[in-house]
């Protein structure tokens, strides 16, 4: 179950698998990917599995092919270092953007590193698309506009009577931005005090199992 927001104007579509839709003008939104993580800790001898990137990269294609987008925006950190650029995953990347027009907003793990002769368009601080800006680092509070921007990795930690938590992946929506929640399969998270989102009026959507749910104000 996907859920709907009203911005700028504007229908946006979270979604459950981490990103958002803008059917209006066909583009998909997706944030903080960090491809090559998995590579970077194996070249320091860490034994972590092969395949996330290419994983990530297949669940990114195959959401974009199902809404019919004819654009995809990345919200910054698509790579994570520099030792996970590596060949098989570079030419991964050039057939992924051949198929799929992408702009990547650079984050600030790629700032220093993306490879200049990929097929992606690339936007240093932030892209302006009609009434929305797509950037990396979400703006301050009270900021004109509206935003869609990733960076923080946002999550929740859940709670029962009995003691039990969990924690999950959640989408934060201000008045003035929306913070997506990390698209990648191998990424840490920053866990969110509610009680403090909810002194700043914002919602949170959390990721549940193919669903969305917005959680109730903190009482």
């Amino acid at each position: 179950m996907s859920l709907s927001i009203d911005v700028a104007g504007e229908t946006l579509w979270l979604l459950p698998e981490g990103a958002v839709w803008w059917p209006a003008a066909a583009t998909l939104f997706a944030a903080d990917l960090h491809l090559g993580k998995g590579a970077a800790f194996r070249a320091q001898g860490q034994p972590v599995p092969a395949g996330s990137s290419a994983r990530t990269l297949a669940r990114l294609e195959g959401l974009a092919g199902t809404l019919g987008a004819r654009r995809l925006v990345i919200l910054g950190d698509f790579w994570h270092g520099p030792q996970g650029l590596v060949a098989p995953l570079l030419n991964a990347v050039t057939r992924f953007a051949q198929r799929l027009p992408t702009v990547l907003v650079l984050g600030n793990h790629d700032r220093r590193i993306h490879p200049t002769d990929l097929p992606l368009e690339t936007v240093s601080s932030a892209l302006q698309l009609g009434p929305l800006t797509a950037a990396h680092e979400p703006p301050p509070s009270g900021s004109p506009g509206f935003t869609l921007a990733g960076h923080w990795h946002p999550a929740v930690a859940l709670g029962t009577r009995a003691g039990d938590r969990l924690r999950r992946p959640c989408f934060v929506h201000y008045r003035h931005a929306l913070v997506l929640p990390a698209f990648g399969g191998l990424t840490g998270a920053l866990t969110l005090r509610r009680h403090d989102l909810g002194r700043e009026g914002a919602r949170i959507a959390v990721l549940g199992d193919g669903e969305l749910h917005w959680l109730p104000p903190p009482g």
